[in-house]
Protein backbone atom coordinates (compact mmCIF):
# COMPACT_ATOMS: atom_id res chain seq x y z
CA UNK A 1 0.00 0.00 0.00
CA UNK A 2 1.66 3.53 -0.64
CA UNK A 3 2.28 6.18 1.89
CA UNK A 4 -0.09 8.91 2.46
CA UNK A 5 0.45 12.02 0.96
CA UNK A 6 -2.11 13.75 2.87
CA UNK A 7 -1.71 15.12 6.29
CA UNK A 8 -3.65 14.57 8.94
CA UNK A 9 -5.54 17.82 8.56
CA UNK A 10 -6.16 17.00 4.81
CA UNK A 11 -7.48 13.86 5.73
CA UNK A 12 -9.99 15.26 8.03
CA UNK A 13 -10.86 17.83 5.10
CA UNK A 14 -11.50 15.06 2.49
CA UNK A 15 -15.34 14.61 4.04
CA UNK A 16 -15.98 17.87 2.43
CA UNK A 17 -14.37 18.03 -1.05
CA UNK A 18 -15.68 14.45 -1.86
CA UNK A 19 -19.32 12.89 -2.37
CA UNK A 20 -18.16 9.41 -0.32
CA UNK A 21 -20.71 8.60 2.60
CA UNK A 22 -19.01 8.57 5.97
CA UNK A 23 -19.08 4.81 5.99
CA UNK A 24 -17.21 4.74 2.75
CA UNK A 25 -14.68 7.66 4.11
CA UNK A 26 -14.08 5.80 7.40
CA UNK A 27 -13.40 2.21 5.57
CA UNK A 28 -11.14 4.27 3.25
CA UNK A 29 -9.09 5.88 6.10
CA UNK A 30 -8.72 3.02 8.79
CA UNK A 31 -10.81 4.35 11.57
CA UNK A 32 -13.95 3.54 13.21
CA UNK A 33 -17.77 5.57 12.33
CA UNK A 34 -17.68 6.82 15.55
CA UNK A 35 -14.51 8.79 15.42
CA UNK A 36 -15.35 9.88 11.74
CA UNK A 37 -18.33 11.38 13.31
CA UNK A 38 -16.63 12.56 15.79
CA UNK A 39 -14.88 14.62 13.50
CA UNK A 40 -17.08 15.82 11.51
CA UNK A 41 -19.18 17.31 14.33
CA UNK A 42 -15.76 18.93 15.36
CA UNK A 43 -15.83 20.32 11.98
CA UNK A 44 -19.25 21.90 12.28
CA UNK A 45 -18.81 23.05 15.58
CA UNK A 46 -15.65 24.77 14.97
CA UNK A 47 -14.91 24.97 11.23
CA UNK A 48 -11.51 23.93 9.91
CA UNK A 49 -9.66 24.76 13.44
CA UNK A 50 -11.94 22.59 15.35
CA UNK A 51 -10.45 19.67 13.57
CA UNK A 52 -6.87 20.90 15.21
CA UNK A 53 -5.24 18.36 17.50
CA UNK A 54 -6.85 19.09 21.14
CA UNK A 55 -4.26 19.08 24.27
CA UNK A 56 -4.77 16.16 26.16
CA UNK A 57 -4.10 17.67 29.47
CA UNK A 58 -6.97 17.86 31.96
CA UNK A 59 -8.90 20.95 31.97
CA UNK A 60 -9.19 20.47 36.66
CA UNK A 61 -7.11 18.73 38.67
CA UNK A 62 -9.07 17.77 41.55
CA UNK A 63 -6.34 17.56 43.89
CA UNK A 64 -4.46 20.42 43.26
CA UNK A 65 -3.49 22.73 46.33
CA UNK A 66 -5.39 25.83 46.26
CA UNK A 67 -4.44 29.09 45.21
CA UNK A 68 -5.16 30.67 48.72
CA UNK A 69 -2.66 28.18 50.27
CA UNK A 70 0.24 28.43 48.10
CA UNK A 71 -0.01 32.45 48.37
CA UNK A 72 -0.16 31.95 52.43
CA UNK A 73 3.03 29.37 51.99
CA UNK A 74 5.19 31.52 50.09
CA UNK A 75 4.36 34.74 51.70
CA UNK A 76 5.41 33.23 54.69
CA UNK A 77 8.82 31.93 53.43
CA UNK A 78 9.70 34.66 52.08
CA UNK A 79 9.27 36.82 54.90
CA UNK A 80 11.82 34.77 56.69
CA UNK A 81 14.15 33.16 54.07
CA UNK A 82 16.21 31.18 56.27
CA UNK A 83 13.45 29.14 57.45
CA UNK A 84 13.26 25.24 55.64
CA UNK A 85 9.92 23.78 54.82
CA UNK A 86 8.28 22.77 57.91
CA UNK A 87 8.27 25.89 59.79
CA UNK A 88 6.45 28.40 57.28
CA UNK A 89 3.28 25.44 56.77
CA UNK A 90 3.80 25.35 61.28
CA UNK A 91 3.30 29.30 61.40
CA UNK A 92 0.35 29.42 59.05
CA UNK A 93 -1.82 26.97 59.79
CA UNK A 94 -1.61 27.59 62.91
CA UNK A 95 -2.93 31.05 62.07
CA UNK A 96 -5.98 30.09 60.35
CA UNK A 97 -6.80 26.25 61.55
CA UNK A 98 -9.93 26.35 59.89
CA UNK A 99 -8.59 25.69 56.40
CA UNK A 100 -7.36 22.66 55.28
CA UNK A 101 -3.56 22.57 55.19
CA UNK A 102 -1.27 20.30 53.26
CA UNK A 103 0.87 17.62 54.47
CA UNK A 104 5.15 18.74 54.97
CA UNK A 105 6.06 16.94 51.92
CA UNK A 106 3.95 18.18 49.67
CA UNK A 107 4.11 21.60 51.09
CA UNK A 108 7.78 21.38 50.32
CA UNK A 109 7.75 20.25 47.15
CA UNK A 110 5.21 23.51 46.49
CA UNK A 111 8.30 25.80 47.97
CA UNK A 112 10.57 24.34 45.55
CA UNK A 113 8.95 24.49 42.73
CA UNK A 114 8.97 28.53 43.59
CA UNK A 115 12.78 28.27 44.51
CA UNK A 116 12.31 28.95 47.75
CA UNK A 117 14.07 25.77 48.78
CA UNK A 118 17.43 25.31 47.49
CA UNK A 119 18.26 21.57 47.28
CA UNK A 120 21.17 20.13 50.16
CA UNK A 121 24.55 19.72 48.73
CA UNK A 122 25.64 16.53 47.43
CA UNK A 123 27.79 14.45 49.90
CA UNK A 124 30.82 13.22 49.02
CA UNK A 125 30.86 9.58 47.86
CA UNK A 126 33.73 7.63 49.25
CA UNK A 127 34.51 4.69 47.04
CA UNK A 128 36.11 1.58 47.12
CA UNK A 129 39.03 1.01 49.38
CA UNK A 130 40.86 -1.30 46.48
CA UNK A 131 42.34 -4.56 46.01
CA UNK A 132 44.41 -5.39 49.56
CA UNK A 133 47.58 -4.75 50.28
CA UNK A 134 48.85 -8.23 51.26
CA UNK A 135 48.55 -11.03 48.60
CA UNK A 136 46.51 -13.96 50.32
CA UNK A 137 47.04 -17.00 49.13
CA UNK A 138 45.43 -19.64 51.76
CA UNK A 139 42.57 -18.88 54.17
CA UNK A 140 43.66 -17.33 57.57
CA UNK A 141 47.31 -17.18 56.50
CA UNK A 142 47.04 -12.88 57.50
CA UNK A 143 45.65 -11.80 60.27
CA UNK A 144 45.57 -8.20 61.38
CA UNK A 145 44.15 -6.70 65.05
CA UNK A 146 43.39 -2.80 65.07
CA UNK A 147 44.74 -1.70 68.34
CA UNK A 148 43.11 2.18 69.41
CA UNK A 149 46.16 3.03 72.14
CA UNK A 150 48.01 1.81 74.83
CA UNK A 151 46.93 -1.09 76.60
CA UNK A 152 48.33 -2.95 79.74
CA UNK A 153 50.11 -6.27 79.48
CA UNK A 154 50.09 -9.29 81.61
CA UNK A 155 53.24 -7.75 84.04
CA UNK A 156 51.32 -4.13 84.73
CA UNK A 157 53.73 -2.51 82.02
CA UNK A 158 52.02 -0.45 79.22
CA UNK A 159 52.31 -1.26 75.62
CA UNK A 160 52.79 1.38 72.54
CA UNK A 161 51.55 -0.15 69.59
CA UNK A 162 53.93 1.44 66.60
CA UNK A 163 52.14 4.41 65.07
CA UNK A 164 50.65 6.00 68.56
CA UNK A 165 53.37 8.19 69.72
Amino acid sequence: MPWSQLSPMDQKMDYLRRSLSVTELCEHYGISRKIGYKWIERYERGGPTGLAECSRRPHVCPTQTPEEVVQALTEARQRHPSWGAKKPLACVSGRHPDRAWPARPPSATLLARHGLIRKPRARRRVGHPGKPSTAMSAPNLVRCADFKGQFKTGDGLYCYPPGHL
